[in-house]
């Protein structure tokens, strides 16, 4: 607590301090001079009692009469007393408050002899008095903040020393009296009765009280004294604390700048308000709006901004400088908690980290990192690089060319509009390409994933993988495992890589590769290209004109509509060229090859191979090995190439190649022409009723006309085969001919043939030449029976069971072998008759001397034995 000490006056009342504060001060002052004499006296004497203290004495003299006002209680006057007169309590050292002396003696001094000069006349004594100690917190004032008592105490600064203070108790107080409208006091504290004196009450910013001076000395109003005013202040610079930081900008964005925010660390000690004057800017474009500028960065430029200015308080200015800088981008950092993260339009780098968390980056080419935790992540326009980081995250990239990453997690990944780059990563995720040329990786899991519309690359990776093309020509590998592919519309290209994959190629022209596994391919419409791989494969061509690959394994390859290429490729294949002109290869393997409708074209390759051409003009070759070929409707080109081969012409006009090997030829219904190739072939005559052409070609052929239930008459000097069910055939280069069951006729001449008769009475003409080189000619005949005969020239020869013909009738013809080679006989005969074992079979020899010469002219050899005679 402060003491305030005054000097009082032995005179009339002064009202108290607190009915001078609430004294009105529009009410008309009586005269100060007064006044002002007494102040001027009261510091002289103050003065000089503080360099002679131990002079200073106090001679007050007698004790005026109190006045009435005080006698009647009016103010707080206290009538001053002489030390004899005063109580010991209130008595104090006459040095203490610099109060003059009060003995008599003291004032004859000599002026200059360092003693009390005598009074002066007019002038009142004073003396020292205590008035009441001051409680300021008690007192009816109002509060002022901080700042106003550091200013009012101390607060000056280095370099900003131009205030006007006056010392008061130690502290520094402003007695301009500048803005005395803002101090509006309820009350005053009474300090009793003083002189009429201006009074400092502090610490708290100064207050300058003047009370009513009332009378002059001479008792009357008095004129008002001429008091100086104070100098006034000199004004205060604002104080900065440093540049301002305006943080980080994207280039793209238009920025508010703010007086507020250029004035960040101002102030002003005189509380004049601020401004900004003379703002620059180092690069960009600033514009001034209302509430501040806008500022533009300039384009393609990063780096630091400045802004130059100066703060004013309308008479100084203070340089300073603002500072921004253009990034390319923009950072959001989450926390570990679920955090909700909204970006610019420009580029963002955000980092949503541990949490599940919801980030909208916006526009612009942002870099965006989920971290850890089921986060949402939508991309907005631009072409934005997103990382999901781990957990379920779901993620849309938006429209742009956005690369999205999924992390560990089952994610579900979006990539929008644009050509986009999507990879799952670990987990078993959805992911959907949208609109646009996308590029789409699965990853490790069981993934789902849709191309949508575009030219799509699709990688299912490791896993059982569903993937769609969409619209568009896509690029789909299913890679390890079973996947299910599809590629929509548009001419894809799909690959099932490893395992047992299930593709469909969808509308268009596509490529498919089952690659390794039994793959299941299905080419839908359009032209397309099937590859099986190797594996057990099953492909389907569908609509179009489609190549089917199966390669290693037994493949199934189904051209159906459309002029279909299929190649079986190694394994036991089935193939089916269907509807169309198809080719059809088997490869190597037992392959079944069917060339369904149209006119088709198929290779057996190696192996065993089962081939139908079915309708159409179809050209088969068997190629190597034992293969059975049916040439079906239309007039059919069957080659059975090397190996024993089966080929049946079936219906229509075919031309029918055995090839090499031991070949059967069916020339089935139709004008059919049959070449047996080399090797031993059979040719079966069937019984169409058509004009055929029959050539054995090398090796010991056979003409079969055994299917003939009717008479059939074999002229192989002509080389031709007559019958009802026959028609009127021709062959070449046969070797050995088998009759049917009816009575057949074979005219043979000097090629050696072997002839079975079949069932019937068949006849056996030998016209044979009797030219030296025919002499070893052999015919030979494997069925000859009861019922059939041998007819040489003008003679007949029959077995011995026969009956005897119409020329020979009675009991002397019951041995015509006897009447030929009996005891009678004399050796001129035309045959001879021998039967010679030949290995486990009995065979019987008729030779031929139609000269009756030594030599025979030619044999006929006759399978078992047999008597015979001729007539």
């Amino acid at each position: 607590m402060i003491e305030v000490k005054s000097l009082k006056p032995d005179a009339a009342r002064v009202p108290s301090t607190l009915e001078i504060y609430r004294g009105p001060e529009t009410e008309a002052a009586p005269s100060r001079w007064p006044a002002a004499i007494v102040l001027a006296l009261t510091a002289v004497a103050i003065y000089l009692k503080s360099l002679f203290p131990g002079l200073a004495k106090s001679d007050l003299g007698p004790p005026t009469e109190r006045p009435a006002a005080a006698e009647a209680g009016e103010g707080p006057v206290r009538q001053a007393r002489s030390d004899e007169e005063q109580p010991e309590d209130e008595k104090r050292p006459e040095d203490e408050t610099g109060a003059l002396g009060d003995k008599a003696g003291d004032a004859d001094q000599a002026i200059g002899s360092g003693g009390a000069g005598p009074a002066v006349g007019g002038i009142a004594d004073f003396m020292g008095i205590d008035s009441p100690a001051i409680d300021y917190e008690q007192l009816p004032l109002p509060r002022y903040p901080a700042n106003d008592f550091r200013t009012g105490f101390g607060s000056d600064r280095a370099g900003n020393d131009n205030i006007g203070m006056a010392s008061f108790g130690g502290a520094s107080s402003n007695l301009s009296g500048s803005n005395p409208g803002s101090r509006d006091f309820e009350d005053m504290v009474d300090i009793g009765n003083g002189p009429n004196l201006p009074v400092v009450v502090g610490p708290f910013p100064p207050v300058i009280i003047r009370p009513d001076p009332g009378p002059g000395p001479d008792g009357g109003d008095g004129e008002d004294p001429v008091i100086p005013e104070p100098p006034a202040p000199r004004n205060r610079a604002p104080r900065l604390s440093g540049p301002v930081a305006l943080g980080n900008f994207g280039i793209c964005q238009s920025v508010m700048i703010t007086a507020v925010a250029l004035l960040a660390g101002a102030s002003d000690a005189d509380a004049d308000p601020l401004s900004i004057v003379n703002l620059r800017v180092s690069s960009g474009e600033l514009v001034a709006v209302e509430g501040g500028w806008e500022f533009k960065p300039a384009a393609g430029y990063y780096g630091p901004v400045t802004f130059s200015y100066e703060v004013s308080d309308g008479e100084a200015g203070v340089t300073q400088s603002a500072s921004l800088a253009v990034v390319e981008f923009v950072e959001f950092i989450g926390t570990d908690s679920d955090d909700n993260l909204v970006g610019t339009e420009c580029a963002d780098l955000i980092d949503g980290r541990d949490g599940n968390d919801t980030i909208d980056a916006r526009g612009g080419n942002d870099i965006v990192y989920g971290s850890g935790g089921a986060d949402i992540i939508r991309g907005g326009t631009g072409h934005d690089l997103i990382y999901a980081g781990r957990g379920a995250d779901i993620v849309y990239g938006g429209a742009g060319n956005d690369t999205i990453h999924g992390g560990a997690g089952n994610d579900r990944l979006y990539g929008d509009d644009g050509d986009d780059v999507i990879n799952g990563d670990d987990g078993d995720d959805y992911i959907s390409g949208g609109a646009g040329n996308d590029q789409l990786a699965g990853g490790a899991g069981n993934d789902e994933i849709h191309g949508d519309e575009g030219d799509d690359t699709i990688s299912g990776g490791s896993g059982d993988d569903v993937a769609e093309g969409g619209d568009g020509a896509d690029m789909i590998d299913g890679g390890d495992g079973c996947d299910v592919l599809s590629g929509g519309a548009g001419n894809d290209h799909v690959i099932g890589g490893a395992g047992d994959d299930a593709i469909t190629a969808g509308n268009g022209d596509d490529i498919a590769d089952g690659g390794d596994g039994d793959d299941e391919i299905d080419g839908a419409c359009g032209k397309d290209v099937i590859d099986g791989g190797d594996g057990n494969d099953s492909a389907k061509g569908g609509g179009g004109d489609d190549i089917l690959l199966g390669k290693a394994g037994a493949d199934t390859l189904l051209g159906e509509a459309g002029n279909d290429a299929l190649d079986g490729g190694d394994g036991a294949d089935t193939l089916s060229g269907g509807d169309g002109a198809d080719n059809l290869s088997g490869g190597n393997g037992a392959d079944i090859i069917d060339g369904g409708d149209g006119n088709d074209t198929a290779q057996g390759g190696a192996g065993a191979d089962i081939m139908v051409a079915a309708a159409g003009d179809d050209r088969f070759h068997g190629g190597d090995g034992n293969d059975r070929m049916l040439g079906g409707a239309g007039a059919d080109e069957l080659d059975g190439d090397g190996g024993d081969d089966v080929i049946d012409g079936g219906d229509g006009d075919d031309a029918i190649e055995g090839g090499e090997g031991d070949d059967t030829l069916a020339d089935g219904a139709g004008s059919d022409t049959v070449r047996g190739g080399g090797g031993n072939d059979v040719i079966v005559a069937s019984l169409d009723g058509d004009d055929d052409c029959y050539d054995g070609g090398d090796g010991r052929d056979t003409l079969d006309l055994s299917q003939a239930q009717c008479d059939v008459d074999i002229n192989v000097v002509d080389g031709t085969a007559i019958g009802i069910e026959i028609g009127e055939d021709r062959f070449f280069d046969l070797e050995e001919i088998i009759g049917g069951d009816g009575d057949d006729h074979f005219t043979v001449g000097a090629q050696a043939m072997t002839l079975t008769g079949g069932e019937g009475d068949d006849t056996f003409t030998f016209d044979v030449s009797c030219d030296d080189d025919d002499r070893a000619l052999i015919h030979d005949i494997l069925d000859f029976e009861a019922g059939d005969r041998i007819v040489v020239k003008q003679y007949q020869i029959r077995s011995d069971d026969d009956d005897d013909d119409d020329g020979h009738r009675g009991d002397d013809d019951d041995d015509g072998f006897a009447r030929n080679y009996g005891d009678d006989d004399d050796g001129a005969h035309p045959f001879r008759f021998r039967i010679e074992m030949i290995g486990d079979h009995e065979r019987t020899y008729v030779d031929v001397y139609i000269e009756q010469q030594d030599d025979k002219d030619f044999s006929i050899e006759i399978l078992g034995s047999h008597r015979l005679y001729y007539y």
